[in-house]
């Protein structure tokens, strides 16, 4: 296990973590879920161990990453009919699209924001932002605002679990991990409550 825990803070502190990151970030934004944030809990416990990678540059390639993969997610929304997508078919899906839709009318830039936090509720969000054709010079900035949000809430949640988890990653992903998807529940719920309210 310590070698596993060493291999990995050197593997995210190296110059090839940010470009992992990159790519995870992108792929989990264009519907492939890859947990990004197992990745940024990783480079928030190099950083105290090691003084790398930086935590600014972490935010900002989270930032474009997801503003890219969410840009990509948003035209497919656009141009493939939701009902065309096989998680949508159903009555379930068509109830998250119609309360999708909703959203969007009453408050899209907060639901942009928010949904970034909640696994799956973000790329129904990026779907149904291009479906229901958002502007998308509002959709992009918004996109970007909320990956930086994001990252600097899991990186600083991991920087606070490796001060007591010294040098054990894995324990600190596992730990943010668990924290995010209640964090992600909670942000879910109050979407709804937000929808529900306008």
């Amino acid at each position: 296990m310590d070698a596993l825990n060493a291999w990995l803070l050197a593997a995210v502190s190296s110059g090839w973590g940010l470009w992992a990151l990159a790519l995870a970030a992108f792929f989990d934004a264009l519907i492939i879920p890859i947990p990004t944030e197992l990745v940024v809990l990783a480079t928030a416990t190099a950083f105290r161990a090691a003084g790398a990678p930086a935590p600014l540059a972490v935010f900002l390639v989270c930032a474009g990453s997801f503003m890219t993969g969410d840009a990509a997610t948003y035209w497919l929304g656009r141009v493939v009919p939701l009902n065309k997508i096989v998680f949508f078919r159903g009555a379930m899906g068509k109830a998250v699209v119609s309360w999708a839709h909703r959203a969007f009318e009453y408050g899209g830039g907060f639901f942009t924001v928010a949904s970034r936090f909640v696994p799956a509720g973000r790329t129904v969000i990026n779907l149904t932002a291009g479906a229901a054709r958002y502007p998308l010079k509002r959709y992009l900035p918004l996109a970007a605002l909320a990956g930086f949000l994001w990252a600097v809430y899991m990186w600083t949640l991991g920087y606070l679990a490796a001060a007591w988890l010294e040098n054990n990653p894995l324990a600190v992903m596992a730990i943010g991990f668990a924290v995010g998807m209640v964090v992600g529940a909670l942000c879910d719920l109050t979407m709804k409550a937000v929808s529900r309210v306008r």
